[in-house]
């Protein structure tokens, strides 16, 4: 991809953890500052008439249409829109997008199911050694190919869905479209894994280890999805208000877009990138106008095996010796927290 963005106001609690995570796992994040919106935003963007969003919800979705108009006032081909409380694994750079990547070029270079694929099957390409490329997996050629994409060519897709809180289609769905399975070891034990993805991947029968792209049914949530230059426009165009019938969120309506409009989505599961579990920045801001929020604590994130935004890993600014031996242990793929000692909540 030509840039990550991230969808994050300037007051965000959220963006020192991001930016410290980016740093610690070689990613190079670009937040495109939003406007101070005003109640003159807010009355432009909802329905007159049948209005169902809330403030908070109006003020995230806004906050998706600027990143994509960020994305388009550069000359750049595809964009990874981030949300700002995502979080993913360590090896995020060295493995997971490489093999996402490879198997999602794959699929659709021969347009045929491929299943149970392993690395030799996929060959992912190497890093190039400038960090000034973001990381790796989103410059938008490949190291060893330089005429050659990294992800499939753009017009063959319209949405990457890499982080998201659940798709899963049914037998019937999957098999009317291609889709590849691929062995990844990062993928968290089936015990660690969401109670839905673990539904998802029972249903198929699909092996330990092992992700699945597939063409999105039920895409909930954009913790983390890819665009090109052309359905960005048509994000902006189709959905750059709640529309006249209203809607509760952008990510239902982008869904909606994937489910019901044959917009070329695709998605992988488990997801690459979760949102971190905790209180959320939308309830926050419709809580404060009822004076009753209430802070819901901080536990494991979801379907992600060594988490880049855990306590464990977080150095203070100013401790740069510490913060660079975690950066190298971070770079050679070692999970610094004691796994077994991490507790999932059920919800």
């Amino acid at each position: 991809f030509g840039v990550v963005l991230a969808v994050s106001h300037a007051k965000s609690p959220r963006r020192e953890g991001l930016l410290y995570a980016a740093d610690l796992t070689g990613i190079n994040i670009t937040i495109p500052e939003q406007p101070v919106w005003t109640k003159d935003d807010l009355d432009g963007f909802k329905s007159t008439e049948r209005s169902r969003i809330s403030r908070g919800s109006a003020l995230a979705w806004m906050g998706h249409l600027n990143a994509l108009e960020w994305f388009l006032s550069t000359p750049l081909d595809t964009a990874l829109i981030l949300e700002d409380d995502v979080d993913w694994d360590i090896t995020l750079r060295l493995s997971q997008i490489p093999l996402a990547a490879a198997a999602t070029r794959l699929l659709f270079s021969t347009n045929s199911t491929r299943t149970n694929l392993t690395l030799s099957d996929l060959t992912p390409q190497p890093p190039p050694r400038s960090k000034s490329l973001l990381f790796y997996p989103l410059s938008p050629f490949s190291f060893n190919k330089p005429h050659s994409p990294y992800w499939p060519p753009t017009p063959s897709w319209e949405i990457l869905y890499l982080g998201h809180c659940g798709d899963a289609p049914s037998p019937a769905d999957l098999s009317r479209h291609p889709y590849t399975t691929y062995h990844d070891a990062s993928v968290p034990p089936f015990s660690a894994l969401h109670p839905v993805t673990q539904s998802t991947l029972t249903t198929h029968h699909l092996p330990p280890s092992t992700r699945l792209i597939h063409r999105s049914h039920w895409p909930l949530c954009t913790f983390a999805y890819a665009v090109t230059r052309a359905s960005a426009r048509r994000i902006l165009a189709d959905y750059g208000t709640e529309g006249p019938n209203g809607c509760a969120a952008f990510d239902v309506r982008i869904l909606e877009a994937c489910r019901d409009k044959g917009w070329g989505c695709w998605t992988v599961e488990p997801e690459l990138f979760h949102h971190m579990e905790g209180r959320s920045e939308i309830a926050g801001v419709d809580e404060r106008e009822d004076d009753k929020g209430v802070d819901s604590g901080e536990r494991q994130t979801w379907n992600i095996g060594c988490s880049a935004r855990q306590r464990g890993v977080w150095v203070h600014e100013g401790d740069e010796e510490q913060r660079d031996m975690v950066r190298e242990a971070v770079g050679r793929g070692e999970c610094l927290v004691d796994e077994e000692e991490e507790e999932f909540v059920m919800e």
